[in-house]
């Protein structure tokens, strides 16, 4: 079933790969949200608020469960997320990279070279700097869930911002789906995002920075495997987290 709420003038489309080829086939009858919709006070339809701030919560709460996705990305390529809960930590693999976060720090590797190269830095404080080991994953095709809630957190502030709702079913798990488009000022104008039921992003279709997103989930797990949160062996490490003072 789809709900669509429409608050300002009608989107043009915008194609994807992932939607004509898998996403299009699934997609279920479509219920117009029609009549008068009350305005909350920044302006934007509560149904659509709604959407996005539900949507948000479900990423929300998967950060409390151990998992495993596997996806498959633009041009063919694979691209893996896990996390774990004890002890917390996640990683998240793309074409010639990594990105592990744990309590500890953020190590970011380049695995397309041998041996591999990590860096290890301290985690960035809140602000603009939050996100730059999620926006690196981006760069390579891959989007996490903290950068769809950026984008999702950008829709519910801009009332001309359009949402389309709607169910479909990926990897053998039932997933909703919101397709955004109006937004300005943002990492993207438009983007199509399903979350599973469970909270684990499901696909993500858009350009993200500049950079063609098209991911859809292929596989999924409760019980990460050890050895992904493990370094590249033999990588090169280098440590930029500040020395403790020697006792």
């Amino acid at each position: 079933m789809r709900n669509t709420a429409r608050p300002g003038t009608p989107r043009a489309t915008r194609p994807s790969v992932f939607r004509h080829a898998v996403l299009a086939p699934l997609l279920g009858a479509l219920l117009v949200l029609t009549g008068c919709q009350a305005i909350t006070d920044d302006g934007v339809a509560p149904d659509r608020a709604r959407l996005l701030g539900d949507m948000a919560a479900q990423l929300q709460r998967a950060s409390q469960r151990p998992y495993h996705a596997e996806y498959l990305l633009a041009g063919g390529t694979r691209g893996e997320i896990s996390q774990q809960t004890g002890p917390a930590r996640a990683v998240y693999a793309y074409p010639g990279g990594r990105l592990v976060i744990d309590p500890d720090g953020q190590t970011s590797c380049v695995t397309a070279v041998r041996p591999a190269r990590c860096q290890i830095r301290p985690l960035p404080g809140p602000g603009p700097a939050a996100h730059t080991g999620y926006s690196e994953v981006t760069r390579h095709g891959l989007v996490t869930a903290p950068i769809v809630t950026d984008l999702l957190q950008a829709a519910q502030l801009q009332s001309q911002a359009e949402v389309e709702a709607h169910d479909v079913t990926l990897a053998g798990q039932q997933a909703t789906c919101l397709e955004v488009s109006g937004l300005s000022d943002a990492e993207a104008g438009g983007f199509s995002v399903c979350v599973t039921a469970a909270g684990v992003l499901a696909s993500f279709a858009g350009v993200v920075g500049g950079v063609v997103v098209d991911q859809a989930l292929t596989r999924v797990t409760a019980s990460p495997p050890a050895e992904v949160f493990e370094l590249p062996e033999g990588a090169r490490v280098v440590d930029h987290r500040p020395k403790s003072p020697a006792p």
